[in-house]
């Protein structure tokens, strides 16, 4: 008797869960408002850039086409 308690109460949760993600896409799907960016983000990042300085050709052919 246990094991079926148990089976139904997953089987109720499980259509439960179901019926709410869907009616959670819904109203996201439905809704007007756009996100939209504009600017730039801008972080606060410790890290430097680090340019590679070689005298390789490769370096160099790289540095000629990136500017």
């Amino acid at each position: 008797m246990k094991k079926n308690s148990r089976r139904e109460f997953l089987k109720n949760t499980t259509k439960v869960g179901a019926i709410a993600a869907v009616g959670g896409l819904m109203i996201n799907s439905c809704s007007d408002n756009e996100v939209k960016q504009n600017e730039v983000v801008v972080g606060k990042s410790n890290k430097e850039e680090i340019l590679y300085q070689g005298n390789t050709k490769y370096w160099k052919t790289y540095y000629l086409v990136a500017k």
